[in-house]
């Protein structure tokens, strides 16, 4: 900026002042600027700017379907920036407005002079339309520049209410992504589940057409089926194995109890051996205090020497006698207070056997219990799989009905049964039975087998023996052999009742 206009101005006024004291020549009061882009580049600020540019400038950017958080940030600092600029721009438009002004007051002055002093004078030429024309050219730009001023202000308005809208938008794109990634998972997760579905679906229809694969599943049935019925046999020898483990815990615990007895029995013995010593040690002591009254009171008796020689060594006899008495009751009453230690101890020690005997005749019991119920359902198993292989098999062993006083049946081993009950058939025994049946012996076994709780009608001992024989002639054992069943033939008779009791 210069500062001094004056002295710019200068030169022109002193031309024309030679030209008015030469010959009446025509006065130049032409404004020395034409424009005021002139004016602004003559005070040193130029910018090239219009309202378009601005608003090219300022143009929000095209919206997206999905907006980009980068994008944004870059458009709000440019947004910044052209703010700054705009506002720098328009202190050195107003500076360069205010320069204008003060330098137009001093040129009008000078040229009200100038035209006072020509008023009388008379000029060939007068250019006050021009002057005012370019007065009004100047007043024209002004207000052009004001008026892009103020749409340069309302594009920014506009453009910062773009901005929010902007950002509002941005937002709600973000939620949609949101929501739409939540979607996409869910839909990804059904899809996933629909595939396992539709694969599994394949491979039952492979399954099916593929006859293979019912030999293997026939085959995997068969192993499950082996493995049950080695499970069943495992059971078995468990169960049997916990029965010896019972009889030899009953046992221990009968010796135990014994043993607890006769510990009693000594504790008893040693208190009474005790009472005993001390009774005598009692006598001993009286005695020898009446044999020490009996010497003082015969003072004034006189004996003769062998008689003192025989008082006296009978006297060292007796007082060596209940030294040793006493001493043979100090020993017996530590022997019977050792006896007696020992006979807590041997208590203690019994009634703890006893507590471990009963421990583990109870996990016996609860391991026999768990054994059942682990037959039970095995049992359970290989009827439900019987039932299921076996319905073809009933129409083979079918047999016409003989003219015999008891009808003929076959079991799963193709022998002959003779059916000597005229009853119902009997209920399913479990594993828990046939062990009892064990134990009892064949007695109890042919009154726990064929003996029926429900039912109030008595069975005869012919039907009884009948029915002993019949066990006996299926499962190949002697009838000489039916007070004592060896191993094998229980293990038959079990394996039938599991097989071929409904």
């Amino acid at each position: 900026m210069n500062g001094h206009p004056s002295q710019d101005l200068a030169p022109p006024i002193a031309a024309a002042g030679g030209l008015e004291v030469e010959a009446r020549a025509e006065v130049d009061t032409s404004a020395p600027f034409k424009s005021v882009r002139e004016a602004v580049d003559h005070f040193g600020g130029s910018a090239a700017w219009s309202s378009h540019l601005v608003k090219r400038m300022f143009a929000p950017p095209k919206p997206k379907k999905q907006g980009e958080i980068e994008l944004l940030t870059n458009l709000q600092e440019q947004t910044s920036r052209l703010g700054k600029e705009l506002s720098v721009k328009e202190r050195e438009t107003l500076y360069v407005l205010k320069e204008l002004e003060s330098t137009k007051k001093p040129e009008n002055a000078e040229a009200d002079v100038v035209m006072s002093g020509l008023a009388d004078g008379r000029l060939q030429k007068n250019p006050a339309p021009s002057v005012l024309k370019k007065l009004e050219q100047a007043k024209a730009n002004l207000h052009r520049t004001t008026s892009d001023l103020a749409a340069i202000r309302a594009s920014v308005a506009s453009l910062l209410n773009d901005i929010a809208k902007e950002e509002v938008s941005v937002q709600r794109s973000r939620e949609k992504v949101c929501n739409n990634a939540t979607l996409i998972s869910s839909l990804e997760d059904e899809l996933g589940q629909t595939t396992q579905k539709l694969q599994t679906l394949r491979d039952l229809q492979r399954r099916r057409e593929d006859p293979s694969n019912i030999f293997i599943e026939i085959k995997k049935m068969t192993s499950e089926l082996e493995q049950l019925r080695n499970t069943a046999k495992a059971s078995k020898s468990e169960a049997v194995m916990l029965t010896a483990e019972i009889e030899q815990t009953r046992a221990s615990i009968a010796t135990a109890e014994v043993r607890c007895l006769a510990a009693n029995k000594i504790q008893e013995a040693a208190r009474a051996a005790e009472a005993l010593a001390l009774a005598e040690i009692k006598i001993l002591l009286s005695n020898q205090a009446s044999s020490a009254e009996d010497l003082h009171g015969a003072d004034g008796v006189n004996l003769s020497l062998g008689e003192y020689s025989a008082l006296a060594a009978k006297a060292q006899e007796a007082d060596e006698c209940s030294r040793m008495k006493i001493e043979s009751a100090i020993a017996q009453v530590d022997e019977a207070n050792r006896s007696e230690s020992d006979s807590l101890r041997k208590l203690e020690e019994a009634q703890l056997q006893v507590e471990e005997c009963k421990k583990a005749l109870q996990e016996a019991q609860k391991r026999v219990d768990a054994a059942n119920q682990g037959k039970i359902a095995v049992e359970e198993a290989l009827h439900r799989c019987r039932s299921a292989t076996g319905r073809k098999r009933r129409s083979f062993y079918d047999r016409p009905k003989f003219k015999h006083a008891a009808p003929r049946h076959q079991g799963s081993h193709g022998m002959d049964i003779v059916d000597v009950s005229k009853g119902p058939l009997k209920p399913t025994l479990s594993i828990g039975q046939i062990l009892s049946m064990k134990l009892m012996g064949p007695d109890g076994y042919d009154k726990s087998v064929w003996d029926d709780t429900s039912e109030t009608s008595s069975v005869s001992l012919g039907q009884i023996l009948n029915r002993r024989r019949a066990v006996a002639s299926l499962f190949g054992v002697l009838p000489s052999e039916m007070g004592g069943y060896d191993s094998l033939g229980w293990d038959k008779i079990s394996a039938w009742f599991i097989m071929e009791v409904p």
